[in-house]
Order: structure tokens, then sequence, then C-alpha cells
């Protein structure tokens, strides 16, 4: 088995600046809305969301590029009239897709191993990943998603790893 093409599809960042970002700051001159525990900006171009957290620290959603969050983070930071030097980032889960082009047969991948779940509701199975610390979610059609992980390559490493033991088990068709 080749190595999967993984997509990232989102990934979210946390921003801590050397000055805590105060919740009304963020809404009296960010434009953000509040409910007192954190407050959230709609970015336009890219498109993202960010909360304010309580501590003063940004949550980037909806990037998929450290850069750019980080861009988004320091324009925030700028329009509060803030530095944002010295800012620290930590990144977050990573929700990536693949396709492996062959169908699985869910039952019998739920059958054989006992990591696998069969989810009636989403007519998928998910994956207990534990090797590589995520889940993965794998359709009939053959395409998942890999969730929990902060790492790409750790991401397309668990999807890798598990759609060769379905094919050699003969899950895949």
């Amino acid at each position: 088995m080749t190595e999967l093409d993984i997509e990232v599809e989102t990934q979210s960042f946390r921003f801590t600046p050397r000055n805590p970002i105060s919740l009304e700051d963020a809404v009296s001159i960010g434009g953000a809305s509040s409910n007192g525990a954190f407050a959230v900006i709609d970015h336009e171009n890219p498109r993202s969301v960010i909360i304010v957290e309580l501590s003063g620290s940004l949550l980037v959603h909806g990037i998929a590029n450290v850069e750019a969050a980080s861009l988004i983070a320091s324009e925030i930071l700028l329009k509060l009239g803030m530095d944002d030097s010295g800012l620290s980032v930590e990144k977050g889960d990573v929700l990536a897709t693949f396709s492996i082009g062959k169908a699985v047969l869910l039952n019998l991948a739920a059958e054989r191993f006992s990591d696998i779940e069969y989810d009636e509701r989403l007519d998928a199975i998910r994956i207990d990943a534990k090797r590589h610390k995520c889940k993965i979610l794998l359709f009939n059609n053959g395409r998942g998603i890999v969730m929990g992980q902060n790492s790409t390559k750790i991401s397309g490493m668990a999807a890798t790893y598990w759609v060769s033991a379905l094919e050699k088990e003969g899950a895949l068709a």
C-alpha cells in the first residue's frame, strides 16, 4: 500500500500574546460578540472564526495553515492596538480527509478488529487508532476522516496503517 494523500481541511491554533486581550476590548474595538465567557470574531478573508478566551488568548478556527492563522492573529492584535511580537502558538487538532479508491466492507471490518465499531447512524466505521492517538471515520465508499491528532504526518500514518490492515483482512473491495 502506498502512502495516502491526506488533505487537511482545518486545524485550530491557540495564540497567546504577551499581554492578555480583554473581552471588553475585543467587543468594543474588535467588533466581537461576547457572552461574558468568551468573545467571537468572524474573520472574512480568509474565512475563519476567532475566539477570544477569558484568559486573553486567541483561538483561530477554520484555517489549515499555521502561517495564515498567525497573520490573522497578528491582524486582530494590531486592530486592538496591541503588540503582536512575542506571540506564542499551540497547534490544535487536525481535521484531515482521505480517499482510498476502494469500497470498504464495513460489517466485515467491524467483525475483524476490536478497535473498529460500526456506526449505524452514519453508516460508517469508527476506528480507535490508539497507536497514532486519533480516531478515523471510514465510509463504505472509501472516503475517510482523521480526527483528534495535531500532526498531519501522523494523521497520514494512521490512515495508511489502518487501510493496509483492512486490505490484509480482505475488508476492502
